[in-house]
């Protein structure tokens, strides 16, 4: 365990400089891919409607069960067009596992209303064109659809170097000073800037992977902490007393993460 005293930052005190973050986030990487490995984004991406429906599903709950939500829609509607023609309340029985059925019933059906309208088709391909901006905005504009879940198809399914960020990557990004933000799209703006060329996937689940692991919200794993001497959090002393041993004991094999397995 690390015994050594860190000051935390009082409050109201200014982030180091751009130069000085981006390097600290670069050290940051290097280091959790030390801990957890290189993640590396498959050449084979599913279509980026698929990545925005699943993203979706998956707001609100676990990896495990949304993906279950995902399993049940495709097999009972093979295609987008049978959902489309589905009740709303048939395909909320369908997601049920994944919460919030209701309300994610009533998004899809009105998400595939505004796709085949713009595109003629159920088909998100046309954003291949777009810049990154111009994705964001539009996909945004759709009701349900918030920054999140917009990279997250910029990044899985178009391949783009854009780092999103969920409630583990925003509460880590702040505890270890990368940011002072309240919020998720806070810290994603203020993230896109200090994020290492070509690194963003691989610091993305890399992050939820710790965050899930380590970084807990409530009682994180301090004792041990690859990360401990970049924290910034001012609680990581007695967690770090406490935690120690079983910090030792982490298995280090990935967590599921839902939009590895979209087929």
């Amino acid at each position: 365990m690390n015994t050594r005293k860190h000051k935390s930052p009082e409050r109201g005190t200014k982030l180091p400089s751009v130069q000085t973050l981006q390097s600290k986030a670069a050290k940051i990487a290097d280091s959790l891919e030390e801990y957890l490995g290189r993640p590396v984004l498959s050449g084979r991406r599913a279509k980026p409607l698929e990545i925005l429906i699943a993203t979706l599903l998956s707001q609100n709950t676990n990896d495990r069960n949304s993906h279950q939500a995902w399993l049940n829609l495709r097999k009972r509607y093979p295609s987008w067009q049978k959902i489309a023609n589905a009740p709303t309340r048939d395909i909320a029985k369908t997601i049920e596992v994944g919460g919030l059925k209701n309300q994610k019933a009533r998004r899809i059906k009105k998400i595939l209303e505004v796709v085949r309208r713009d595109a003629g088709e159920f088909d998100l391909g046309f954003l291949k064109s777009r810049t990154n901006e111009e994705v964001i905005d539009y996909l945004t504009s759709m009701k349900g659809v918030g920054t999140k879940t917009a990279s997250c198809v910029l990044v899985f399914s178009l391949g783009r170097d854009v780092f999103p960020v969920d409630t583990h990557i925003h509460r880590l990004c702040n505890r270890l000073g990368l940011v002072k933000s309240k919020t998720a799209d806070q810290t994603y703006e203020k993230m896109q800037g200090l994020v290492p060329p070509g690194r963003a996937y691989s610091f993305h689940v890399n992050l939820i992977r710790f965050g899930r692991k380590v970084c807990r919200s409530q009682n994180p794993l301090c004792g041990g902490c690859p990360l401990y001497d970049e924290c910034l959090f001012p609680a990581k002393e007695r967690y770090a007393s406490s935690t120690a041993s079983r910090s030792k004991r982490i298995k280090r094999d990935p967590d599921f993460i839902i939009l590895d397995h979209v087929a």
